[in-house]
This record gives C-alpha cells, sequence and structure tokens, in this order.
C-alpha cells in the first residue's frame, strides 16, 4: 500500500510539472577534497515522475499478486527483498541525469535480474542467468566507455551535452548510448537474453516486460533524444529494430511457451518504440512506453494464473477451453491481447494508432515500409494464435491429469486497478500529454488500414495453418528450426558464452590475470618446497632406521668440522 500511496503522490507531482513547465534540478554534495567533488544529482521533471508513479503503480499491484502466487515458496522472504532492490535500481536510474548513478541503476539492474532468474535453482535457470548478465554487463561496459569520452566536457550530466554539438567526441559517446540501450532492450544482435529469461518466476516477467529492465534501454535513448537526433545514425537503429520486430513477431508465431510467446511480443513492442524514436517522435515514444507496461504487466499475470491453474504447464498445445473454467482471469488477457493490437478505445489504441498514422504519413523508403507492415500483422497473427489455442480449442485431453483450482480473490484484485486505467483512461494519458495536437492528413483507406489488417489475420491464420499441416516433415521441422530459435541467435549466443567464453577466461586468469612470473615463478617454488616438505615428512616418520643414519651423518659432520 506504500507503493500505492507514492504512485498517487508522483502522479499528482508529475501534473503540476506539466501545468506549469516546471522541472526539479537537485545536486547533493557528500564531501569534496581539493577539487574533486563527490555529487549526487537528481532530475524531477515530468517524464521522470511520470514514469516513476507508474513504476510504483504496477509494483504495489505485482507484489500484491506475489503474496499469494508465492504463498508456499520456502524463499519468499528473499523473492520480495530482491523485488524491492529491483524497483530501487530502476528509480534509481530514471530520476539520474548524471552517468555514473545512472550507472549505478544500470549495473544493479543486471545484477538483480541474475539473482531472480536463478530463483529455481537448476541447470536450465543458472545457464540463462548466465547469458542474461554477460549480456547486460556489455551493456554496463559501453556505459563506462561513455564515461570515459565524458571526461574531456568536465562533467557527467548529460543535460549539458546539449551544448558541444561541434565535436567529434559526442558522436563516439552517442554511440556507446546506442549499443548499451540495445544491449538492455534486447535488440539484434543481443537478443538471446529476453526468452532466456523467462526462467524467472511470474511476478519477476512481469515486472521486468513491463516498467523495468527492458525499458530501461528505451528510456535512456529518450533521455539522449537530442543529441541522437543531431548525428545520422537514426538510419542504422531502424534498420536494427526492423529486423528485431520482424525476427520476435515470426518466433512468437513458432513458439508454444506461453512465457516466452509473451516475452517476444515485448521485444517486437520494444522495437515499435525504437522505430518511432528513430522519427524523432520521443514523446509518443514515451506515451506508449507507459501504455505498454500497463497491458504487459497484466498479460503476465493472467498469464501466471492460467499457468498456476494448469500445474505449471506452460504449453499452450495442452490448453483449451480455459474461458470456461477460468472465464474472469481469460476475459483479462482477452483485454490485454486487444490491447496489445491497438483496438479501439484501449490504452494502447491511443498510442499505436497514433504512431501507425505518423508512420504512414513519413516519408520512408519500401525496406522500412514492408517491414513495419507486416510485424504490424504479425502482432495481431501471434494474438489470435494465442486466443485460438487458450480459449477457443477444445479442452484437451492431457488436462485431465491437471487440477483446474480457482479463480483467487487477492489475485484479481491484485489486477483490477491496472486494468481499469487500461480500459478507460487511456484517452486521458493522450489529452494529457498531446495538449498540442498534430495535424494528420491521411486518406480514408489508410485510417481504416490498422482495422483492416485485424480482420485480415483472422483469415491468414487459418490458411496458414492449412499449409503448414500439408508440408512434409522436412519442410516443417526447417520451419519450426529456423523461425522458432530466434535466426539461430540462440544457440550462438549460448555456445560462445557457456563454452568458449569460460574456455578463454580460464587461459586469460592463467596467463594475463594472474602473471606468468607469477604463476610459474612464485607457484612452482611453493609446490617444491611444498614436496620436498612432505617427502621428508614421509621418510622420517616412515623410517626410523633412516632418521637414526642421518642424525648419525650429521653428528659425524659437525664432529668432523669442530677438528
Amino acid at each position: 500500500m506504500t507503493y500505492l500511496f507514492l504512485f498517487f503522490m508522483f502522479f499528482f507531482f508529475s501534473l503540476f510539472c506539466i501545468y506549469f513547465n516546471n522541472y526539479f534540478f537537485i545536486e547533493y554534495l557528500f564531501f569534496y577534497l581539493n577539487s574533486c567533488l563527490l555529487v549526487y544529482v537528481i532530475l524531477f521533471d515530468w517524464m521522470s515522475l511520470m514514469f516513476i508513479s507508474f513504476v510504483f503503480l504496477i509494483s504495489s499491484m505485482i507484489l500484491i499478486y506475489s503474496l499469494e502466487y508465492m504463498n508456499f515458496d520456502f524463499n519468499k522472504n528473499r523473492f520480495l527483498l530482491l523485488m524491492n532492490f529491483f524497483i530501487m535500481f530502476m528509480i534509481m536510474l530514471i530520476i539520474s541525469p548524471n552517468l555514473i548513478s545512472i550507472l549505478m541503476g544500470w549495473d544493479g539492474l543486471g545484477l538483480v535480474s541474475f539473482c531472480l532468474v536463478l530463483f529455481y535453482q537448476s541447470k536450465k535457470s543458472y545457464s540463462s542467468g548466465f547469458v542474461t548478465v554477460i549480456l547486460n554487463r556489455l551493456g554496463d561496459l559501453f556505459i563506462i566507455i561513455s564515461l570515459i569520452w565524458m571526461m574531456n566536457f568536465g562533467s557527467w550530466n548529460f543535460l549539458f551535452l546539449n551544448y558541444f554539438f561541434n565535436l567529434n567526441y559526442l558522436f563516439n559517446i552517442m554511440l556507446m548510448i546506442l549499443l548499451a540501450s540495445l544491449t538492455k532492450s534486447a535488440q539484434i544482435p543481443f537478443s538471446s537474453w529476453l526468452p532466456l529469461a523467462m526462467a524467472a518466476p511470474t511476478p519477476v516477467s512481469s515486472l521486468v516486460h513491463s516498467s523495468t529492465l527492458v525499458t530501461a534501454g528505451v528510456y535512456l535513448m529518450i533521455r539522449f533524444n537530442e543529441i541522437f537526433m543531431s548525428f545520422n545514425i537514426s538510419f542504422f537503429l531502424m534498420i536494427i529494430s526492423c529486423l528485431t520486430m520482424f525476427m520476435s513477431g515470426l518466433n512468437a508465431i513458432f513458439e508454444f511457451d506461453l512465457k516466452k510467446i509473451i516475452a517476444f511480443s515485448t521485444l517486437s513492442q520494444m522495437s515499435f518504440m525504437f522505430m518511432i524514436l528513430c522519427l524523432g517522435k520521443f514523446d509518443m515514444c514515451f506515451f506508449y512506453l507507459l501504455m505498454h507496461a500497463l497491458f504487459k504487466s497484466m498479460m503476465f499475470l493472467s498469464a501466471g494464473i492460467l499457468i498456476m491453474n494448469m500445474n505449471n504447464n506452460q504449453d499452450i498445445r495442452k490448453m483449451g477451453g480455459l474461458i470456461n473454467y477460468l472465464p474472469f482471469c481469460s476475459l483479462i488477457f482477452i483485454f490485454t491481447l486487444m490491447s496489445l493490437c491497438g483496438f479501439p478505445f484501449f490504452c494502447s489504441f491511443y498510442s499505436k494508432d497514433l504512431i501507425f498514422e505518423y508512420f504512414l504519413m513519413f516519408n520512408l523508403n519500401f525496406f522500412f515500409f514492408f517491414f513495419f507492415i507486416v510485424s504490424f500483422i504479425l502482432t495481431f497473427f501471434y494474438s489470435i494464435r494465442v486466443i485460438y489455442y487458450l480459449m477457443m480449442m477444445n479442452f484437451s485431453m492431457m488436462n485431465y491429469l491437471f487440477m483446474i483450482k480457482f479463480e483467487s480473490k487477492i489475485l484479481i484484485l491484485s489486477m483490477l486497478l491496472i486494468i481499469l486505467i487500461m480500459i478507460f483512461f487511456g484517452s486521458f494519458f493522450m489529452w494529457l500529454m498531446f495538449y498540442k495536437f498534430e495535424f494528420i492528413i491521411l486518406e480514408f483507406y489508410l485510417k481504416l488500414l490498422a482495422l483492416m489488417f485485424f480482420f485480415f489475420s483472422f483469415w491468414f491464420f487459418f490458411e496458414l495453418i492449412n499449409f503448414l499441416y500439408s508440408l512434409n516433415y522436412f519442410f516443417s521441422f526447417f520451419f519450426l528450426f529456423f523461425f522458432s530459435l530466434m535466426w539461430n541467435l540462440l544457440f550462438f549466443k549460448i555456445y560462445f558464452f557457456l563454452n568458449k567464453f569460460l574456455f578463454l577466461s580460464f587461459f586469460s586468469l592463467k596467463f594475463i590475470e594472474v602473471g606468468w612470473i607469477e604463476y610459474n615463478l612464485n607457484l612452482n617454488i611453493f609446490f617444491l618446497f611444498k614436496n620436498l616438505i612432505s617427502f621428508s615428512q614421509k621418510v622420517f616418520l616412515n623410517s626410523y632406521k633412516l632418521y637414526i643414519l642421518v642424525f648419525f651423518f650429521w653428528f659425524f659432520i659437525i664432529f668432523l668440522f669442530n677438528f
């Protein structure tokens, strides 16, 4: 309830900043020594306050949900502590205009995410957590390199960088920030850790994919938007985001794990945000970031109830007809999928439809336009597929082995507030952020294009199912193998990081970290004396005659030298 109170407080504070166009820049000096200052800097503007309020809203509902969901877990106190650390590091990242304090929150998110992915301790969760933490540490490396470049400006506050557009250093800084954002938001070629992080408990996935960790990269790019648009690198980011959106949509179509389908959906929407960011509309990107946080958190929480009632089974082929047994939870899940598709009058409609119309009006080449339209259709496609498998199919024979339990009142009440905001308050947030409207001129059929795609996806879904059933075994195996494994990025990352990377790190430790002098000289002398001592110990302990012989030998030598 404390987080819920903080949500209302920060939300009204952000309304105050929007209305009066104010922001607060706070510097706290810890100590100074000669000319070295240790200062912690905090920035409160409407964007950071609005994002913090949404983090508190979603976190409060997820923690209430976790009290019931993790009730029978032996380590639930550790789980709740790690979740609170996760929220703390994300807020530290949001309010920081200083790149060092951003690094503290950035690195903290990676560390706590590693602990949460490893929460169910098994070989699979260990390998998933290892790939997650290595790729996140790669993002930390890019942030550290940008810190080194920023030493040329005398300050680590990125707000001051807007006055140095003529320096070549700024391009290097922006390139490092861009690479760090790609690692955290799991764009190509750093996409493989996102589906692997599904080894964590469902409340963790809900928090990670809605308002923390994955969105941190997009938020950092929104903060650096003025510097980013001053250089001509938006073209390359547009190519990466188009390919990632297309790849994640294809993977979601061929995937059967429910949580991984939602993870690929998150990956697709992150690419969607990067695409609109490349067009210079950072306010639209931030608006969609907030709306995405609402419905994606509810999507994971409702999916968690479905999975829990199916005896922790996540395979959608073993589900079916759940709307008859879990009606309210199934209805929430359908609402979140409709919001994902941008169905009219849901919260995502006011952001996604606005972005879609702006994209159609923008001057882009055929490559970007084609991938954007196809990826947009794929979003409808995998949403219809999940609804078909979970709600429309007959109840599977395998499910008679499982036990449909109940819809817990606490779990339902924890989702009720965000569901009401998601359904009824989308227009409110649009009027709040876009009080100055931009004039969008489109023909009538282009206005209805998104709705036409939705109905086209229904027909295409059943046609594709018949097509895949008609293929022989080789082609169907190729489709499943290539499209469901992230274009084999998954094998490359796991093979490299879990095998070759550890093999190379052993040699680097042996010959570089330890050093050849220490390893070959000091260590060998230590082992030489150790072996001599053990040999002499064996001799003296096992042979009394030898001991007497040596004693008389030394006595003879001493007697000889005295004369």
